[in-house]
């Protein structure tokens, strides 16, 4: 792959030394040529094609079909020679031209209609959302929760039904890479207060996307056949009716969560559930790639089988009135649920979200809207119920009860923090800059002035966890609570830029100075991916490679220094 490289390079300069007139056609293909390909088919005689996995991309890290990518590192994620179980595949034969899907939709009816009309009223809202959601649901399940074993269900690559597709490299990082049985990302630390321990329970998040054919062509224009993509300079726009599914599975148990009971549970090949770090040998700066796979190694029975708590779906829907987005979650609800035949059905809504409910300026996200259990949302519904049964084996500290929501009730689940929201996280989603950078999901990971302050009892600030809020600084600034707020609980107008600056006694101020900094570029505002994180994720996981991969520096010493958008 490197000397294609130089070739290409020193074709490049005697193109130009001879004064060759270069085309946009020449310089694309130069570009393309330039970027160290996921995959060679002439490199790679044993991959096979399978239905809509290609195997063009990895397919997990450490995939054996790709050694360039995990050079020197200590190879814990791959199957044994005598492994009999599944070993994930990544569906990436992109539909090739837009895809109508409206006859499969039936949420897509005038029906919902009236859902999206601020002046409905909560009832009729809420049982158009319960309706909207399952339909949603059972769209995305058809086909791929029927093989008669929980644990070769979702191999998309063939499914009978529809087509489902995942995103590429989400595999370029020892960390939260994908691992091989089910193709689960390592998303989040997560800890809970259940009266069936007196201590919290830590844990870790996994889990894995799948999208529907109208959005996997808009995935099919950044992410190429030929195993490169081609980055987007301009806002990415998805179509009405892309749909995307992801189930969450957890490390915690049923002994210790009483909702997981009767859930699906996987054999999951990851790492330990402590949320697992590195600590570099010279005792500062960053671990190399090798010390992390040597410190953070996968294990396919160590710590236990991985348990479904959580299952978000997002759907593009233009009667949502600037987002044009409609985000979902349901979660686990095995007891009342114990009578469901299908394991993959004992969840239940929590919630649907089409807008962030904004603040008003000058007011705290935390106290607005006002009320909202009993006098409801205009652009979301939460069903209680499912908060109710969540929160019943909830122990001594509120703020970790898994029914916690997110900031003061906005639509967030239990993988997801107490102080943001669905859409305030997904509303981030943009194109690295030339250095990696991408917006902080949450304002507390940028380092920023806390988003969702409040005062407690004592007048002390914190954030909707229960953890200290504090007001920061940029530059001379301070960027006051509201005023974060008012970025974070934005309904960013869908394929439109992220918002970073904020108006002050000041003037506006950046929250982010110099960023982003695309190359080559005078653009100064964000390049927006509509509401896709993932899209976010594998794009700076791509960069990162071909940062290491055009390195001369071997692979061990490979630092990954690229921050992923994270929950």
């Amino acid at each position: 792959m490197r000397a294609r490289l130089i070739m290409t390079v020193l074709a490049s300069l005697l193109l130009y030394a001879c004064g060759q007139e270069e085309t946009n056609a020449d310089t694309h293909m130069a570009e393309a040529e330039a970027a160290v390909p996921a995959s060679d088919s002439a490199d790679n005689p044993e991959t096979q094609a399978n239905g809509t996995c290609t195997g063009t991309y990895p397919s997990y890290w450490q995939d054996p079909n790709f050694p360039d990518m995990y050079e020197s590192q200590l190879v814990s994620n791959q199957p044994g020679v005598d492994y009999k179980g599944p070993v994930f595949q990544l569906s990436d034969a992109f539909p090739a031209e837009p895809v109508d899907e409206r006859a499969d939709q039936p949420w897509r009816s005038s029906k919902f209609d009236a859902m999206f009309d601020p002046e409905t009223d909560q009832a009729t809202r809420e049982a158009l959302a319960l309706e909207y959601g399952n339909l949603v649901l059972a769209y995305i399940q058809e086909g791929n929760i029927d093989s008669g074993d929980i644990n070769t269900d979702w191999d998309v690559c063939n499914n009978q039904v529809r087509s489902w597709y995942n995103i590429p490299f989400q595999t370029y990082d020892v960390m939260s890479g994908r691992e091989f049985t089910h193709g689960l990302t390592r998303e989040a630390p997560v800890n809970f207060s259940m009266n069936t321990s007196p201590d919290p329970l830590n844990g870790t998040m996994w889990a894995v996307g799948f999208f529907n054919p109208t959005a996997a062509y808009t995935l099919g224009t950044i992410w190429k056949a030929d195993g490169t993509p081609e980055i987007p300079t301009d806002n990415v726009s998805f179509a009405d009716g892309a749909v995307i599914g992801k189930p969450l599975f957890t490390t915690l148990s049923p002994q210790q969560m009483p909702m997981l009971e009767n859930l699906p549970a996987w054999q999951a090949n990851i790492s330990s559930p402590d949320f697992c770090s590195c600590q570099p040998a010279s005792g500062n700066g960053q671990c190399t790639m090798a010390e992390q796979s040597q410190q953070c190694p996968r294990s396919l029975n160590t710590w236990g089988p991985v348990t479904l708590l959580q299952f978000d779906i997002a759907v593009k829907d233009s009667r949502a009135e600037g987002t044009q987005w409609v985000f979902g979650t349901f979660v686990a609800d095995g007891q009342r649920k114990a009578e469901e035949q299908n394991p993959w059905k004992r969840i239940s809504p929590l919630g649907l979200m089409w807008g962030n409910s904004t603040p008003p300026a000058d007011v705290l996200a935390s106290s607005y809207p006002d009320n909202p259990r009993e006098n409801g949302f205009k652009d979301m519904v939460i069903f209680w119920d499912t908060v109710d049964m969540l929160n019943a084996d909830g122990g001594a500290n509120a703020f970790a009860h898994p029914g916690h929501l997110g900031c003061n009730s906005r639509l967030d689940g239990p993988a997801d923090k107490a102080y943001s929201s669905c859409m305030s996280c997904h509303g981030t989603a943009s194109v690295a800059d030339q250095n990696n950078n991408v917006p902080p999901i949450a304002a507390q990971f940028g380092g920023l002035t806390s988003e969702c302050a409040l005062q407690d009892s004592a007048g002390n600030w914190i954030d909707a966890s229960g953890a200290p809020a504090q007001e920061r600084k940029v530059g001379d600034t301070i960027i006051s609570y509201p005023q974060i707020d008012s970025i974070y609980f934005a309904s960013t107008p869908a394929a439109e830029p992220y918002n970073t600056t904020v108006q002050t006694e000041n003037g506006p101020v950046n929250i982010l100075p110099g960023q982003p900094d695309y190359a080559d570029s005078s653009r100064t505002r964000w390049i927006s991916l509509d509401y896709s994180l993932q899209t976010s994720i594998s794009i700076v996981q791509w960069q990162q490679w071909q940062q290491h991969a055009k390195d001369p520096e071997p692979a061990h010493k490979d630092v990954h220094e690229a921050t992923l958008p994270r929950r």
